[in-house]
């Protein structure tokens, strides 16, 4: 069964393929082919006849939609306004871009984004670990020692049972360890929601901050592959998307506003946090390990547990 990496980079070869195919008999275009493309490519093909076609339905429906909203698109200013598609590496989201396409049109100086994504709804996938430093490459704010001091020592009993195994010739699996969500998940989620709130107390932009990286540095679509239908959401947090090419408005999709306060924090099972911040943001984290064979890190399952209610959101049935 394919997996949900493999759904959603077939998601995004259908939806370049869409926007292009849509697009190029009108204007001059490109579709770059590169290595993201092409592994977004394989992907795809990975999915039966069936699987393939709801995936283009899917694609078809949102550029659709996303064309009533962004002129841009369709417009060129002159013959020589080419526009350009590209499929971005994933090592964009490490630097907090999380469009997975790219379309750009540089003769107006301009470009939009979009994030692909099958059947669900996640914003980030980061990792933690003694050698992270969450706080610097989230926030551009170090952690403390303490905070360090904390997850060394748990990140450090998870090395020695994998050197202890490896000594042995096995391969230590995160099934056969008992009681990892008390030993390993819970304490470390504890340490980091210590430390957000550390950091919080110490710096008034670490909730503008937070979700400046975890859901984009730059304005983009999100593009949500379900059942039957696409839904289209509009995070136009710096107020770049939904203009002609006058910079006028043109629809209605609205700027939204950055959190200025962490609400409250909950915890929700042994490995589950919901941070709740002003405006009607709230995020879930959640940390699990991220391979069958223990490795000195966890990772984060991050989702948007609650939107503000200005957000654009539009579902277009396939």
């Amino acid at each position: 069964m394919p997996s949900q990496l493999e759904s959603g980079k077939a998601f995004e070869y259908a939806l370049a393929n869409a926007l292009y195919n849509k697009i190029k008999d009108r204007q001059k275009a490109e579709l770059t082919k590169n290595d993201s493309y092409e592994i977004a490519r394989r992907s795809y093909n990975s999915f039966d006849e069936k699987e393939r076609s709801d995936y283009d339905l899917a694609a078809q429906a949102g550029v659709r939609h996303i064309l009533t909203i962004e002129p841009r698109l369709s417009n060129p200013v002159s013959s020589d306004d080419k526009i350009s598609i590209m499929i971005q590496s994933d090592m964009a989201g490490i630097g907090g871009d999380v469009r997975d396409i790219i379309v750009v049109r540089s003769a107006q100086n301009w470009e939009i984004g979009f994030s692909a994504k099958s059947k669900h709804f996640a914003v980030k996938h980061s990792r933690l670990s003694d050698n992270i430093d969450f706080g610097k490459s989230w926030l551009d704010i170090n952690c403390s020692r303490e905070y360090f001091s904390e997850v060394t020592k748990i990140f450090g009993e998870l090395r020695y049972l994998m050197e202890h195994a490896r000594m042995k010739g096995q391969v230590l699996k995160w099934s056969t360890l008992p009681q990892k969500h008390e030993r390993f998940y819970k304490p470390i989620l504890e340490s980091f929601t210590k430390e957000l709130k550390r950091l919080n107390e110490e710096n008034s932009s670490v909730p503008s901050r937070l979700l400046d990286y975890l859901i984009g540095r730059n304005d983009f679509y999100k593009v949500i592959k379900t059942v039957g239908h696409t839904t289209i959401q509009g995070f136009n947090l710096h107020d770049t998307l939904n203009h002609d090419s006058n910079s006028r408005k043109v629809g209605d999709v609205p700027r939204l506003k950055l959190p200025t306060r962490i609400m409250d924090v909950e915890s929700q099972r042994l490995n589950k946090v919901i941070i709740t911040f002003d405006g009607g943001w709230s995020l879930s984290f959640r940390i699990h390990n991220a391979s069958t064979a223990v490795e000195p890190s966890l990772k984060f399952d991050i989702q948007l547990a609650g939107i503000p209610p200005s957000l654009y959101t539009h579902r277009e049935k396939w």
